[in-house]
């Protein structure tokens, strides 16, 4: 019997799985931080006239970069909506969803239809995931909130 095929076999697969390890985990340096400066044992607190002033800092704006594609479905859809072509419009978003699906206003968008439509639940369901994504677009978040109101009083006629 010869077994040198076998082992060859056996050698190949070996050299293929071992081809296809990922690299060992490493655990990133840890980042400097600032010491906390001490205050002197016999004085802990400031009079309140003598701190500055802090106004507060906005946070920065985390929504993600505009997509022009989905700026163009947005619109096509708009214009389907005022045309009264709910079906096409939710096709549209729906496709455009697929082209970019972390995109609120989209999603938003598509709740709107929805609601329009009379299917109140989907309609809730999307804001729900178009807040989720919105990352403090205001408008997209007031607008959703209102889908949202609008689905419930609409659910319960």
């Amino acid at each position: 019997m010869n077994r040198k095929p076998f082992y060859l076999c056996c050698l190949l697969t070996v050299f293929i799985i071992s081809g296809c390890a990922a690299p060992p985990y490493r655990v990133p340096a840890p980042q400097p931080t600032r010491p906390i400066p001490q205050q002197p044992a016999g004085r802990r607190h400031a009079p309140p006239a003598a701190r500055p002033a802090q106004q507060p800092q906005p946070l920065p704006r985390q929504s993600a970069p505009v997509n022009p594609i989905a700026v163009d479905i947005n619109q096509q859809a708009g214009r389907l909506v005022q045309s009264g072509q709910l079906d096409a419009a939710a096709q549209a978003l729906e496709r455009g969803l697929r082209i970019a699906p972390k995109d609120a206003s989209l999603w938003s968008h598509l709740a709107a239809v929805r609601l329009r439509q009379g299917h109140y639940r989907q309609a809730g369901s999307l804001a729900a995931k178009s807040n989720s994504l919105a990352a403090g677009n205001m408008a997209v978040i007031q607008n959703n909130q209102r889908i949202i109101e609008a689905a419930q009083r609409g659910g319960q006629e």
